[in-house]
């Protein structure tokens, strides 16, 4: 596997105060298509990590079983961020994993400001971090983030950091196919 599609469930949108209740990845290589071992864990919030009202009433609105279902899994912290170091070490290629998010703006930094607090280094280097909607952007030589989701069915349950992570390499690979691969059969 060369790749890891991260993405992160929190209790608020700044990734220095608010919580993370939710860490999912799954490895993949982006070349060949396979998928690997997945990571999914529900860290309790640590010490002086708290709530923004809206992402309260955010999770506690509709979204409301998804996040029983992921506090009925909460776990100590400091083991799941050990534990996801382990998994982006397991099997590393040179230089480490690629790690996507969509966005990586807002997933990396969470996850590394809550491994910092926990006396941890983020496992990859942050020049491997990948923006999906940026890139996709770019195969397409637009600005803005296409709408291909419109074309990929989303399975399980939104707002699930691992349901959200199996799709967005689905959304990956369509977009690979669409506007890289067809340029190539067609040229």
């Amino acid at each position: 596997m060369t790749d890891i599609m991260l993405d992160v469930e929190t209790m608020g949108l700044n990734p220095q105060t608010a919580g993370l209740i939710q860490l999912s990845a799954i490895k993949f290589n982006m070349d060949t298509r396979g998928i690997g071992p997945v990571f999914d864990r529900c860290p309790a919030p640590q010490p002086f990590r708290g709530w923004d009202d809206s992402t309260r009433e955010f999770w506690l609105g509709k979204n409301r079983p998804v996040y029983l279902e992921i506090m009925s899994r909460q776990e100590p912290a400091v083991p799941v961020y050990q534990a996801f170091d382990r998994f982006c070490s397991e099997g590393a290629p040179d230089g480490g994993y690629r790690i996507w998010s969509k966005p990586s703006k807002f997933d990396w930094p969470f996850v590394e400001s809550n491994m910092i607090q926990a006396g941890l280094a983020m496992p990859t280097p942050h020049w491997q971090s990948r923006d999906m909607n940026s890139f996709i952007s770019g195969l397409m030589g637009k600005a803005d983030k296409p709408d291909i989701e419109q074309y990929v069915p989303f399975t399980g349950d939104k707002h699930n950091g691992l349901h959200d992570c199996a799709y967005q390499i689905e959304v990956l690979f369509y977009a690979l196919d669409r506007f890289v691969h067809a340029e190539i059969v067609n040229d």
